[in-house]
């Protein structure tokens, strides 16, 4: 750990010792206190954050053009059983793990506490974590494999994730296979660089983003686990998405039969403002445009059938090489910058109030044009994607909760079973991990109360 007469004279250095005289102002153990929060701060990171500041965005290089994207994995096109099957053979043989991203607070939703505890099942009132950890286990009992999760927090909410987990049960999973790491943190800044404060004791800092992904593994130990577990593949998705085909086996089958370093899923856009990110072709590498970047008239473009000419929108679910993530982990990610009113310290009249701010991100989708190899693969809206990210609206609780409801009717159909009544439907977490899985288990599947669905083995 730096002493304080060289965090001082790194301070000075970059013209940001100002930041030191709230705590000799407050006297007495502030100044130490605020010394040891100091010390934990990535200069060399620091340095990249003020760079950002006085440099204008990079623009787009290369001609851009929309990629190749192998059929979504319920389609019965041609490929997907191939990959299904290959798919198959690396989750039976213990080759991947699972990655949930789950940072947020769900305060967007009117709730408080993780996003990943918030009651979304549309019967059962069951929490986003209880449905991706039903998907857990049952794809672990489909295959016999050990498939650890690993959840990624951020610093609001690790603790408490932990605590919803242990309270219950880790929900039937073994407690040694579900690993949690915390996403770090990077210091806010204001308009004239220097640095901002939560008190006189310590920095304002924010998370650095769902790039921060990478370096969160790297921090908790995870990659040396994986390694002598014979993990070599990792399957990522983040919590807002109730409807993701945990561990894909046709996802990660197009993945390695690419020999692709890292994929992406894509859903098909139809509506040239949707807010997803654009995968697209940019020279000669794959990269995603965000959607508030787009240049005018750039996502209305069409093509020869009218249809949207890029459409391949993101919906943050990726496989990874191991040996890539690890590098991931040193790489230099772009840093976005995110301007925003903050709480914090203003020494003039010694009270933390709303002030402008700039945050700093990453995004783990930078990683794409880093990649030798990318997999793009179409998804089935109805199938796979329902994002929950606001209160009501798009991409909303009850949008998520019909959305649901349709795709168990579909399934429920195709069983040429009675006809659910009305009123929103559900299978109970953890009972069916798809379609085919449900075509399986016909008759065991029995209506529990309300719509609520389970099947009995």
């Amino acid at each position: 750990m730096p002493d304080g007469e060289s965090i001082e004279a790194a301070l000075k250095q970059r013209g940001l010792e100002r930041v030191l005289e709230p705590a000799r102002f407050a006297g007495g153990d502030t100044l130490s206190h605020l010394m040891a929060d100091l010390s934990t701060i990535d200069f060399a990171t620091l340095d990249r954050q003020l760079a950002t500041l006085q440099t204008e965005p990079e623009l787009s290089r290369g001609e851009i053009s929309p990629p190749k994207i192998m059929p979504s994995s319920t389609s019965e096109e041609e490929g997907v059983a191939e990959a299904t099957a290959s798919g198959l053979e690396a989750l039976r043989s213990g080759r991947v793990a699972l990655a949930t991203v789950a940072g947020g607070q769900a305060s967007r939703l009117g709730f408080d506490g993780p996003k990943g505890t918030y009651p979304l099942g549309p019967v059962s009132g069951a929490s986003l974590f209880q449905i991706f950890a039903g998907q857990v286990q049952r794809l672990r009992e489909i295959t016999g494999a050990a498939l650890p999760w690993i959840i990624q927090t951020g610093p609001e909410n690790h603790h408490a994730t932990q605590e919803f987990f242990f309270c219950r049960n880790h929900f039937g999973l073994a407690k040694g296979s579900v690993f949690f790491v915390c996403q770090g943190t990077l210091p806010a800044l204001n308009s004239d660089g220097q640095l901002l404060l939560s008190n006189p004791s310590s920095l304002f800092r924010n998370p650095d983003g769902h790039g921060g992904f990478y370096r969160a593994l790297k921090s908790a130990g995870i990659f040396p686990i994986l390694k002598s577990i014979g993990v070599d593949l990792v399957y990522y998705c983040q919590i807002d998405n109730p409807l993701v085909r945990m561990g894909d086996p046709a996802f990660l089958g197009f993945h390695l039969d690419s020999q692709a370093q890292m994929s992406v899923k894509v859903v098909e856009k139809v509506d040239p403002d949707e807010k997803v990110g654009l995968i697209v072709n940019q020279g000669d590498t794959v990269t995603c445009l965000e959607y508030s970047d787009l240049p005018d008239g750039f996502a209305e473009q069409r093509a020869a059938d009218k249809s949207l000419l890029f459409r391949a929108g993101n919906i943050a679910t990726h496989a990874f090489d191991l040996n890539f993530l690890e590098e991931m982990a040193e790489a230099h990610l772009p840093l976005h910058v995110a301007k925003k009113s903050v709480l914090s310290w203003d020494a003039n009249v010694c009270l933390t109030k709303p002030q402008a701010g700039i945050k700093f991100e990453t995004f783990v989708f930078d990683a794409l044009p880093l990649a030798h190899q990318v997999m793009v693969q179409l998804c089935d809206r109805h199938e796979e994607f329902a994002p929950v990210k606001n209160r009501s609206g798009t991409d909303s609780v009850n949008s998520a909760r019909l959305a649901w409801d349709k795709r168990t009717r579909d399934w429920l159909a195709a069983l040429n079973g009675p006809k659910p009544a009305d009123g929103l439907t559900e299978i109970a977490a953890g009972h069916v991990y798809d379609l085919a899985d449900l075509l399986d288990q016909k008759p065991a599947v029995k209506l529990s109360c309300g719509n609520r669905y389970l099947v009995t083995r």
